[in-house]
């Protein structure tokens, strides 16, 4: 792997195959669509950096999280509430894209606060601090789907002076991503680069320029608090 950039799968103990990309001197890290870590291992876990890593997230696509944050144009979102519908399996991998999403709209890291269970779902309550001294708050549902619907549904709603609405469904391969303002509504461009060209792209880049990434970073603490809400289900 010396110089190369390494792709992990990111099914199974993901975060070894990461360590040990690193230790043969490999230039980038891509994970490719990481599954959820027992919250033992990633806790843990050390990350020291030394080469980039990206992340590829089907559901929170750099490039799309970047048209959403650059077409509010610095207004924070008020309210903020993420709708997930996938199996069992799935479901809590959707929620941690869904916090994904709200984390980069706030701007700013989320708190859980309060959640509850039912037979085939789970709503949760989170904030965030924004700026003013004011707080931001956002609700989760999630909802387990009978089925086998690949990828499940995500939408998101940020409410306030702009407003951004998101929806991803997988398993139809639509995406959408609306901002409307008092100026109208703006649809975003729809993007044909695949996910996984998009983060091999990426690191590439990092690689040659040296530039630093957040992408393990945030998933770890979008993961972080999707165990928390997931909490919640496992306690019914």
């Amino acid at each position: 792997m010396c110089g190369a950039v390494a792709v992990i799968p990111g099914s199974g103990n993901w975060w070894a195959g990461l360590l040990d990309a690193r230790d043969q001197g490999a230039a980038a890290v891509v994970i490719a669509d990481p599954e959820a870590l027992p919250r033992e291992v990633f806790a843990a876990g050390t990350w020291s950096g030394g080469i980039p890593v990206v992340v590829e997230r089907p559901g929170l696509r750099a490039d799309m999280v970047a048209d959403a944050v650059r077409a509010r144009r610095g207004t924070l979102p008020r309210v903020v509430t993420v709708e997930c519908a996938a199996p069992a399996a799935l479901l809590d991998a959707v929620i941690r894209d869904g916090l994904g999403w709200v984390r980069s709209l706030a701007g700013s890291r989320l708190t859980f606060r309060v959640g509850m269970a039912a037979a085939q779902g789970i709503m949760a309550l989170l904030d965030s601090p924004v700026a003013g001294g004011s707080r931001l708050s956002s609700t989760v549902v999630g909802t387990v789907l009978e089925g086998p619907a690949a990828g499940g549904l995500l939408q998101v709603l940020a409410l306030g002076e702009v407003r951004t609405e998101v929806a991803i469904d997988h398993a139809a391969g639509r995406v959408k991503l609306e901002t409307s303002t008092v100026e109208g509504a703006l649809r975003a461009p729809e993007r044909y680069e695949a996910p996984a060209r998009l983060a091999l792209r990426r690191a590439i880049e990092a690689a040659s320029s040296g530039r630093e990434l957040a992408d393990l970073q945030e998933l770890l603490e979008d993961q972080r608090l999707a165990h928390e809400v997931a909490s919640a289900r496992a306690a019914q």
